[in-house]
């Protein structure tokens, strides 16, 4: 599946990338602006849910969702066969997959599903905690190494999952056998991270960071603090705990990793600003697109590299500022809770109609990409996305960034964005 889509829609790959002044992508600065949008979002700054609201629709998110876990509520132990039905996804090996541009052997394919490790699960397993103490890759495979589909690509890892912030808790699984990865359980996706990412600790420390009574959320698209030898970025929507705060600045309790591996809590003094904001935002549709607006122009970072968003983090984590937190990847987002409005049957009057009715901060969906839903402008619909590529008269164009764009983009398929839309989501 994930090869099939890297074909059809990255094949621009083996092109020079081209401007991006086609039709459909604007550069127009009163449309690349949250201020736009807000201005003409006539019930934008309506609570849709309220903190009760966005408890109960989480619960829902979580019962319709099974990557999507409560780990407050996460077993203490899990049987072996769960553990290794979760460690031996294989599948990506079964393709062609080249490392610095030079195919992968058999051998070295061998070398990786050792290091699962998944002979040692004997019984069951007990769960270890550990918190996220810097922006680290998740992976499919004890690895960091990148392997790739194409000779050429450098951009879209096969073995990426999604990246975690410092500070997200995750419940320990299991380790690789040369003891350099674990296997670990976040709050939305399971993967393999390095050992050295994450610090261990007793379940009630860990529960401090899993539901902190005190907190900050970053609202802009980043901000980095320096614990003591190191600066660390947290991405949009990450939640730090917060000891206190004062008219001066705030005080946040960070995670640290010490010499033995284990949690150290690092006091981290910290000046208000406009990318911190003490608590969740309301949950409001003028807040999601001013969150999601903060990644304009940034790269397109596939399964969270180069420190951003691939299409669906770009919603995941613009939710998130508002405290709901969505499953990972699109098609887990098309097809969890919500108010689902159901496009594919319609034609395009039908489908333009569909959308005059939604809610900017809609997840517009289709196969193998998300949307936000914007508005409209001149009775033309837009939509802010992160976008690999896009064709133009049936050529491929690497596009690379967070773009906004009208829905006329033509797709590998020669449709256009709007024909292939499958389905809208109103988060509530």
């Amino acid at each position: 599946m994930l090869k099939r889509f890297l074909c059809l829609c990255l094949f621009c790959l083996c092109f020079i990338a081209l401007p991006v002044n086609a039709a459909g992508i604007t550069n127009f600065s009163k449309l690349v602006t949250a201020d736009y949008w807000i201005e003409n979002n006539t019930d934008g700054d309506s609570i849709i849910l309220d903190s009760q609201g966005v408890e109960d629709f989480n619960k829902a998110i979580r019962e319709a969702s099974p990557m999507v876990v409560d780990l407050e509520k996460y077993p203490e132990t899990l049987g072996a066969r769960t553990v290794k039905g979760k460690l031996t996804n294989f599948d990506a090996l079964d393709e062609d997959l080249y490392l610095r541009g030079n195919k992968v052997s058999d051998n070295y394919k061998g070398i990786l599903r050792d290091q699962v490790n998944a002979e040692a699960i004997k019984g069951s397993v007990d769960v270890r905690y550990a918190v996220v103490v810097r922006r680290s890759n998740l992976r499919n495979l004890p690895t960091g190494e990148g392997l790739f589909y194409f000779a050429a690509d450098k951009d879209f890892d096969a073995l990426q999952e999604t990246a975690l912030d410092p500070c997200e808790p995750v419940a320990v699984l299991h380790t690789s056998e040369n003891g350099q990865f674990h296997y670990v359980q976040a709050v939305n996706y399971s993967g393999w991270i390095s050992t050295y990412d994450i610090a261990f600790t007793d379940r009630e420390t860990w529960l401090q960071f899993v539901a902190p009574k005190k907190f900050v959320v970053v609202v802009g698209k980043s901000v980095k603090l320096k614990t003591w030898n190191e600066t660390v970025e947290y991405q949009q929507g990450s939640r730090i705990p917060l000891n206190h705060g004062d008219d001066a600045g705030y005080v946040l309790t960070v995670a640290g990793r010490g010499k033995d591996g284990n949690l150290d809590k690092v006091k981290v003094k910290v000046a208000k600003n406009m990318a911190l904001s003490e608590g969740y935002l309301p949950y409001t549709s003028n807040n999601i697109l001013c969150s999601a607006f903060k990644f304009y122009g940034a790269p397109y970072g596939w399964g969270g590299l180069k420190n951003s968003v691939d299409c669906s983090s770009l919603l995941y984590d613009a939710y998130r500022t508002v405290g709901i937190y969505l499953p990972r990847n699109a098609d887990e987002q098309e097809n969890s809770a919500g108010a689902h409005i159901k496009l594919a049957k319609l034609d395009e009057a039908g489908k333009l109609a569909a959308i005059q009715k939604m809610t900017p901060g809609t997840g517009l969906y289709m196969d193998g990409h998300c949307l936000l839903y914007l508005g409209e402008s001149n009775g033309v619909p837009f939509v802010l996305h992160s976008l690999g590529s896009y064709y133009n008269n049936g050529k491929s164009v690497r596009t690379m960034r967070v773009v906004v764009s009208d829905l006329t983009l033509e797709r590998h398929n020669g449709n256009s964005m709007l024909n292939d839309l499958t389905t809208a989501v109103e988060y509530k």
